[in-house]
C-alpha cells in the first residue's frame, strides 16, 4: 500500500481483517493525508478537510465504529451568498483534530513512515517497491504522484492546488456562523470558517479562522512568498467578516499542491494486472467518497485472490 491517507488505511484494514498481509509505505511523518490538523499556538486547527458528511449509511456506520466519542457535529450554519448552505445537513469533525483518523485507522496495521517510494517495477508476476516484492500494489496517493509511480500520464486526472491560512484574533467568537463559501470560483475566498465552532479546539477569549483560497488564486500565487498571500487573504477576510485588524494575533500558511481532484475529471486509464488505485484519483475528494473507495478496492483485491 502506497500512502496512508484515509482510503489507503481503510483499504488496508479491510484486507488485514481478511488475512491479507499488508505493508503501508507513507512518505511523510503523519497519517490521514489531507485530513490534516496541527497545533497552532495553544489551538488545534484542521488545515485540510474542514468537516465531513456521512450520507452513505455503510460509511457512516464504519466511521462511527472507528471514531467513538471523537465524532462530533458542527451546529452553526454555513452561508453561501448570504443564504444558509444546505440547511439541516449534518457536518462532522473529530474532537482532537481530523487527523485523528490516521491513528484510529492505523491501529494494528504495519506502517512505515518517512518511506518515499521512487517507483513500482514489474518483476515477473510480482511488483518491486522499495526493494521488496509484492503480489499487488495499491496506491492511495494523489493522482500526479500515483501516475509517476505507475508510469502513466499526470495529465489524465487534474488535481487542484490550494493555499490555506490560519488567522488568530484576540477576541472571542460571536457564535453566529461557522463558515462562508463561494462555489463560483470567482472570489479568492473560496472558504472561510471559524474553528471555534469545533468545541474545545480554541483557547478561551480568542478566535481562529481558516481560509482556503480559490483554485485560480491558489494557482496564481502558489510559488509566491506566503507572507504576501497570507496578508492579502487576511485583509479580505477582515472586510467580509467585519474583524478588527487591531486584534490580530498569529498567522500560519500552508500550500497544498494537490489539494483535491478537479470536478468532472475523467477516470485514469486501465491499470496493469496487480496495480490498484483508491482515493480521489478515482473518485471525488470528500471523506466518505474516499472511504468508500478504499472499501471497494479491498474487495477487488480479495476477489482477485492476492495472497
Amino acid at each position: 500500500m502506497i500512502g496512508a491517507g484515509i482510503s489507503g488505511l481503510v483499504c488496508a484494514r479491510r484486507l488485514v481483517a481478511q488475512g491479507v498481509q499488508v505493508l503501508i509505505l507513507e512518505k511523510s511523518r503523519s497519517l490521514a493525508g489531507r485530513c490534516a490538523s496541527r497545533k497552532f499556538g495553544d489551538h488545534v486547527v484542521d488545515s485540510g478537510v474542514q468537516y465531513f458528511t456521512l450520507r452513505n449509511p455503510v460509511v457512516r456506520k464504519e466511521v462511527q465504529s472507528v471514531s467513538g466519542d471523537q465524532l462530533q457535529t458542527i451546529s452553526p450554519p454555513v452561508y453561501e451568498n448570504g443564504k444558509i448552505y444546505r440547511e439541516g445537513e449534518e457536518r462532522f469533525y473529530l474532537a482532537g483534530g481530523n487527523n485523528r483518523f490516521g491513528k484510529l485507522l492505523a491501529e494494528g496495521l504495519e506502517v512505515r513512515k518517512e518511506s518515499e517510494v521512487r517507483g513500482v517495477f514489474p518483476q515477473g508476476k510480482k511488483w518491486e517497491v522499495a526493494g521488496e516484492l509484492f503480489d499487488g500494489v495499491v496506491s492511495s496517493a494523489p493522482w500526479p504522484q500515483s501516475a509517476a509511480l505507475f508510469g502513466m500520464r499526470e495529465s489524465e486526472v487534474v488535481f487542484e492546488p490550494n493555499l490555506t491560512a490560519f488567522l488568530e484574533y484576540l477576541i472571542p467568537w460571536d457564535g453566529g456562523r461557522y463558515a462562508t463559501l463561494d462555489s463560483t470560483g470567482q472570489d479568492p475566498l473560496a472558504w472561510v470558517s471559524c474553528e471555534n465552532a469545533k468545541e474545545g479546539r480554541i483557547q478561551k477569549g480568542k478566535s481562529v479562522y481558516v481560509v482556503q483560497a480559490s483554485t485560480s488564486y491558489s494557482r496564481e500565487h502558489l510559488e509566491a512568498d506566503p507572507t504576501w498571500w497570507i496578508q492579502d487573504l487576511q485583509k479580505r477576510v477582515e472586510k467580509e467578516w467585519g474583524l478588527d485588524q487591531e486584534k490580530r494575533g498569529a498567522t500560519f500558511g500552508h500550500r497544498w499542491r494537490y489539494a483535491r481532484r478537479s470536478r468532472g475529471a475523467p477516470q485514469p486509464s486501465a491499470l496493469a494486472d496487480g496495480l490498484y488505485l483508491c482515493g480521489d484519483s478515482v473518485t471525488d475528494s470528500r471523506v466518505e467518497s474516499v472511504w468508500q473507495s478504499g472499501m471497494e478496492v479491498a474487495e477487488k483485491v480479495l476477489a482477485r485472490g492476492e495472497p
